[in-house]
């Protein structure tokens, strides 16, 4: 069977020879990779960020890069002010990239989320068609569903009014409440930011008007009881591959109607049945895709597994963070350029059976994962600690002494970036991560007032 060095190869067959572009939100990530196109034989590189963000950068002198002075009132807005930023550089981020590539025959590589304009005339490689990011709408997903045979919650379209959201609430309120999810009205909508969990009158009020504001039309929802998972699916010329669940660490803010999305993590495992039927999903739904609009490459179906099995809340038809989580143990595999190469439609020996056994064997023996805040507060310098978990919780680590998280504090898009990052040889396997790391953001927050609040972590009905 091909390892990851197979893969490998197959990326640098792309990258080789050729002068890339990394233009993404963050400049930290996009130099990154940068530095890995350089390992896999670019010729030159560029590396371009919308804001700084935080952690260290590579050499200059080894990968040029600009930072642009992006900001915005919470992370969708950054993102969507970074996307337009990048869509339309100032003059001197332009006549850098003139003097870096003035053939303007260098491809770009954009962040997971990008729109797929180009940069200052230079082609977004792996772009995603139109037809592509409209499966992302949360209001449009539930046809499609239909369409494919998916086995889904029931739902109803409002308008984004206060009697027509209440009117589709009190029809689908199973007692826990219902969840409201905007469309995508003013562009990608990501990490539950379009998302209301709303129980009381007052919660109501406050969430139409923020979908008036925001939004055309809303997806109403019973509220779902059990973890936040997701499955990835690849779609290739030879047909579609299933990887392993991953847990979405989605946090609870109590009293409140918004979600804190904290990232995802491996360590969980649903039960053998649930597991393969998940898998079984991603394929329906991979070749859905393929049929319908000729997808190419990664995949997620993010939903709850819930006490009737998982139901799926919504399909991202692009590369999905928790993948990224899922290769953490083949460090050597470029797994989201391999996805572009994918998306791009390249003619490559692509062994998908054989890629799917790496990805599912290495997810399984490998787990990580850890969650994350954005932060009201400036954060201006970066820090970096040890945690512990004690018998009465956690705390910092003292000198040397063995760590089971690091925790890291940067600048951020909004204004702050905390992280929290589970050690994998330390942390259970089989319950859900969320608890965990809900009690050592929550530690961060109180030891060094972040701001972050009280959170929850979701339950487990399957167990």
């Amino acid at each position: 069977m091909p390892d990851a060095a197979y893969y490998r190869q197959l990326v640098e067959s792309v990258i080789q020879g050729r002068p890339w572009v990394v233009a993404m939100d963050v400049l930290v990530p996009a130099a990154l990779m940068a530095e890995q196109l350089l390992e896999l034989g670019a010729s030159r590189v560029f590396a371009i960020g919308a804001a700084r963000g935080a952690g260290a950068l590579p050499d200059p002198e080894q990968v040029p890069q600009l930072a642009l002075d992006n900001r915005g009132d919470d992370l969708m807005a950054a993102i969507r002010s970074g996307q337009e930023l990048l869509a339309d550089l100032p003059a001197h981020a332009v006549a850098a990239l003139d003097q870096f590539d003035p053939h303007g025959v260098a491809k770009v590589i954009g962040a997971m989320f990008s729109d797929g304009r180009p940069v200052a005339g230079r082609r977004m490689y792996g772009a995603r068609p139109a037809s592509w990011q409209a499966l992302e709408d949360k209001v449009r997903i539930d046809a499609f569903w239909d369409a494919a045979g998916v086995t889904r919650a029931p739902s109803k379209t409002a308008w984004p009014t206060r009697a027509s959201l209440a009117a589709a609430a009190f029809l689908l309120d199973r007692g826990a409440g219902t969840v409201w999810s905007g469309d995508d009205k003013e562009g990608f909508n990501g990490a539950a930011w379009g998302v209301r969990w709303v129980r009381t009158d007052e919660q109501a009020a406050d969430a139409a008007a923020f979908f008036a504001a925001h939004c055309d039309a809303v997806r109403v929802m019973p509220f779902l009881e059990g973890i936040p998972c997701s499955i990835h699916g690849i779609v290739l010329p030879d047909g579609v591959l299933a990887v392993r669940p991953c847990e979405m660490v989605v946090l609870r803010r109590p009293g409140a109607a918004r979600f804190h999305y904290a990232q995802a993590a491996t360590f969980w495992d649903p039960p053998p049945a649930d597991r393969e039927a998940m898998r079984a999903l991603a394929r329906r739904v991979g070749a859905a895709l393929a049929q319908s609009v000729g997808y190419r490459g990664v995949f997620t179906i993010d939903g709850v597994l819930t006490a009737d099995g998982f139901l799926p809340t919504e399909l991202n038809p692009r590369f999905g963070a928790a993948l990224m989580i899922l290769c953490r143990g083949l460090p050597e595999l470029p797994m989201y350029l391999l996805h572009l190469a994918m998306a791009e439609g390249e003619d490559l020996p692509w062994r998908g059976e054989d890629l799917e056994r790496l990805l599912v064997r290495s997810g399984d023996a490998e787990r990580r994962g850890g969650g994350a805040a954005m932060l009201g507060k400036k954060i201006d310098q970066d820090v970096l600690r040890g945690l512990v978990c004690g018998p009465e919780g956690w705390r910092f680590a003292v000198d040397d002494e063995p760590t089971d998280a690091i925790f890291s504090l940067g600048p951020g898009p909004v204004g702050g970036y905390a992280r929290v990052v589970l050690d994998p040889e330390r942390t259970p396997r089989g319950p859900s991560a969320a608890p965990r790391i809900r009690d050592a953001l929550e530690f961060v927050d109180r030891a060094m007032e972040l701001g972050i609040g009280r959170l929850e972590p979701a339950v487990d009905v399957r167990r």
